[in-house]
């Protein structure tokens, strides 16, 4: 089996896709005295963390990684642990390392660990304490997804930096929905494509259209309800897409996906500067379809195998409505106050829409 390393450093590159990260994949299943563990890390984290492609040639065979597997154990055991009730579970490895390139964004190494917890569990007590240091010291923007599955049902959450997290074999819905809610406003924040097509939205919002080109919106009502339609048109479109994306109704390359996103940066940005578009809420409808394939491929990596998506997928999407709505609101009264200079509109619209469309030309140009 042979894997090249150079393709993992390139599908890495945050400005040609701006939806990947560090991620590994935790999955857990009680057992009668402890717990059965799969953590799937990354060969690129790998990499960065220990070097596994030793002979530096950009190559990587199977047998070089399984060759590493008493590293890659100590490196897991230094950084996984697991108690019980105040009892430590000892770890063994409980199988060969395996591959798999079907869960997580990029290629994975899959380590099978066994942690038998010392006079076995405690009765009545269901609730396991793990700790993950994981790749955060070389990667910072590593996170954790895990998942404990018990008779049936699903437990999981986001580790997104290094500490100790409880899990259980019982539905946590609450926790869940926090967790991936949390991680729909880190995705809002910083994804820099997303946040500058909805600011591209929000020039515009407190002017209506003329003739001529851009003039103010005459009061506060029209400024807020412009605003609204377009952020409300926005959120619909991307909420549909992004749940059938997730739920396996509809799906599209990842490639087309990306690039149209940065062409919506683009039109918009230039709509802007001068008018085209007979109608900017169909636009922004569109568009705002394109996105929501974007924010599912997020959320298709943070969940894993799928299971127990559903409250992921409603703390998600709230979390990056929430974040929309911060942005919103940091930005509106600010434009609502500069709309009635007259510069606003000839000059500092068509500036910043200006440098969003040389920044989304540059994502145009790293994503073909």
């Amino acid at each position: 089996m042979r894997i090249l390393i150079a393709c993992f450093l390139s599908l890495i590159t945050i400005s040609a896709n701006g939806h990947q990260s560090s991620t590994a994949l935790l999955s857990i299943e009680k057992t009668t005295n402890g717990v059965n563990a799969y953590l799937h890390w990354r060969l690129y984290d790998l990499e960065q963390a220990i070097g596994i492609d030793r002979d530096r040639n950009g190559e990587l065979y199977w047998q070089e990684i399984a060759a590493l597997t008493p590293e890659i154990t100590a490196l897991v055991f230094s950084q996984l642990s697991v108690t019980q009730a105040g009892n430590r579970c000892l770890p063994t490895l409980s199988g060969p390392l395996a591959f798999n390139d079907a869960l997580l964004a990029d290629a994975a190494v899959v380590v099978p660990v066994n942690f038998a917890c010392e006079g076995g569990l405690t009765m009545g007590a269901d609730v396991f304490d793990v700790s993950y240091q994981g790749m955060f010291d070389v990667l910072p923007e590593h996170r954790l997804l895990w998942s404990m599955s018990d008779n049936g049902s699903v437990s999981q959450g986001v580790l997104a930096r290094a500490g100790t997290f409880s899990i259980s074999g019982q539905p946590m819905v609450w926790n869940t929905m926090s967790e991936f809610f949390a991680q729909g406003i880190v995705h809002i924040g910083l994804g820099p494509d997303h946040v500058a097509f909805l600011l591209t939205l929000l020039l515009v919002s407190v002017l209506i259209q003329k003739p001529r080109g851009w003039a103010p919106a005459p009061n506060l009502r029209d400024c807020i309800r412009s605003a609204a339609i377009l952020v409300t048109t926005f959120t619909v479109a991307h909420s549909l897409t992004l749940s059938a994306s997730v739920l396996g109704w509809l799906a599209l390359p990842s490639y087309w996906v990306e690039l149209s996103i940065a062409v919506s940066v683009v039109v918009a940005a230039l709509n802007n500067i001068r008018p085209f578009l007979p109608s900017s809420i169909l636009m922004v409808f569109l568009f705002g379809l394109m996105h929501g394939f974007g924010f599912a491929s997020v959320l298709r990596e943070l969940t894993g195998d799928g299971a127990g998506i559903g409250w992921s997928l409603i703390g998600f999407n709230l979390g990056v409505e929430f974040g929309q709505i911060i942005i919103t609101m940091a930005i509106m009264p600010v434009l609502i106050l500069l709309r009635r200079y007259p510069w606003y509109a000839a000059v500092f619209v068509r500036t910043v829409s200006a440098f969003i469309a040389g920044l989304g030309t540059y994502w145009i140009l790293t994503r073909i």
